[in-house]
């Protein structure tokens, strides 16, 4: 296998901590057309600490990056993690990801949890950011949030990094020009002790600081949603069919 048929096939390897040229055209163009689509408004930027440190967010769409990124400064640049990916040279998105970079993706039978932890360790010495959807799959309730998948406070306690929430509000159901929020936390120091029991306490401190900043109550849709085909543009197949069953304001 030539590498350029490995890159496509399991993702980039390079995780480009650094601003790029390459990084900054896709910046501008994700920010201009995010910004085009959605009113897009940002809270909290000021409490974030200087890199390295981990972005834990919650996860309603796949265009929760996109806003994320477009909400941002060119600087730091984000390190994702994931998604979880057996083939990068199928589909638009993951052809995107695997030319620009700057992402860690999981393959479902060749990732172990060693490899994960050398290469967020490599974004973390290189004083990157690491964004993870904690959740692990997208939730259709707005005001709620799902259990934690194992991993984001193991790769915090293990490198020694602080943890800032993130909350991702709007877009579980899109349509153009729909305000969507994006509100940062206080950072959460990760403590001293490590194990299992430290893994669980800043889980739970973390889970409670994401949750704190989404609305404390569903929003109110309104009876007429124009373009709401954006909703599930950049879905995958399963999550469309998740919502059909799990989402409470699916048509039916």
């Amino acid at each position: 296998m030539t590498e350029n048929t490995r890159r496509a096939r399991t993702g980039p390897r390079e995780l480009s901590v650094s601003v790029t040229g390459r990084y900054r055209v896709m910046w501008w163009v994700n920010r201009t057309v995010i910004r085009m689509l959605f009113d897009v408004r940002v809270s909290g930027l000021d409490t974030w600490p200087a890199p390295p440190f981990q972005l834990v967010a919650n996860h309603h769409n796949g265009f929760d990056p996109l806003v994320i990124m477009a909400a941002l400064p060119l600087e730091p640049r984000i390190t994702w993690f994931g998604p979880r990916e057996a083939d990068f040279s199928r589909g638009f998105k993951n052809r995107v990801m695997a030319f620009f970079g700057g992402v860690i993706p999981v393959h479902p039978e060749m990732t172990t949890l060693t490899s994960a932890v050398r290469a967020v360790r490599r974004v973390f010495d290189a004083n990157g950011v690491l964004g993870i959807f904690a959740e692990g799959r997208i939730g259709f309730r707005e005001s709620d949030l799902l259990e934690f998948e194992d991993g984001a406070a193991a790769f915090a306690i293990g490198s020694g990094v602080p943890v800032v929430p993130c909350a991702v509000v709007g877009t579980t159901h899109l349509w153009f020009r729909k305000r969507l929020s994006v509100r940062f936390g206080p950072p959460i120091p990760p403590e001293g002790a490590r194990g299992r029991a430290a893994r669980s306490e800043l889980e739970q401190r973390t889970h409670v600081a994401v949750r704190a900043l989404l609305p404390p109550i569903e929003p109110q849709l309104p009876a007429r949603r124009p373009m709401a085909f954006l909703t599930d543009l950049l879905n995958g197949q399963d999550d469309i069919q998740r919502r059909t069953t799990e989402d409470p304001a699916y048509p039916r």
